[in-house]
């Protein structure tokens, strides 16, 4: 039996929407299960907390200094948080313009839209766009660093990434919007 090639193009777009969903529809990379079992909790919000201060005060020569169990003095992980605190002034702004917002998955995000289009130009949005890429990116280098330079296992990360962003949150400036725990995008 042979298909048509639009019978196997069908068959191919089902299986699309079946594996990935609705594009329309975000969807975080990974699930964010948050489990601090098999951790020391105290010492992953304490080594996360002292990142996300160096960082916020944009302290280029901050060299973290391993907590317990977890690691942070690799030097994948040590460039990562420097250059964060290179950025920490862009970003800082970024969120500061209502523009953008962390979320629950320790990442943050553009708030796309017409306001946002209306308020800025092409190239200020090219740069906004890599500034949240380079963030990110460097934010997964920590993330992932912790979790193999600690030994841990794979289901620690959404733990890693929620001790991550509840001490960002802590720090965030008057009127800075993030994810709440129902993915909310409220202003602090």
């Amino acid at each position: 039996m042979r298909l048509s090639p639009l019978a196997v193009l069908s068959a191919g777009v089902v299986l699309c929407l079946a594996l990935g969903g609705c594009s329309l529809i975000p969807r975080p990379l990974v699930s964010h299960r948050v489990d601090y079992s098999g951790l020391q909790e105290a010492d992953l919000r304490g080594a996360a907390e002292a990142v996300e201060t160096a960082v916020k005060a944009g302290n280029r020569d901050f060299t973290p200094e391993n907590r317990g169990d977890i690691v942070l003095d690799t030097p994948e992980i040590v460039q990562a948080v420097r250059t964060r605190s290179a950025r920490a002034e862009l970003v800082e702004k970024l969120l500061a313009s209502g523009f953008a917002f962390e979320q629950r998955n320790g990442l943050i995000s553009l708030v796309r839209g017409s306001a946002y289009k209306k308020a800025t130009t092409s190239r200020e949005r090219d740069k906004d766009a890599l500034v949240v890429m380079s963030e990110n990116a460097n934010r997964w280098t920590i993330y992932e660093g912790v979790l193999n330079a600690s030994s841990l296992k794979s289901k620690a990360l959404g733990a890693i990434q929620d001790a991550f962003y509840q001490a960002r949150v802590a720090q965030l400036s008057a009127g800075a919007q993030y994810e709440d725990a129902e993915g909310n995008r409220v202003a602090k």
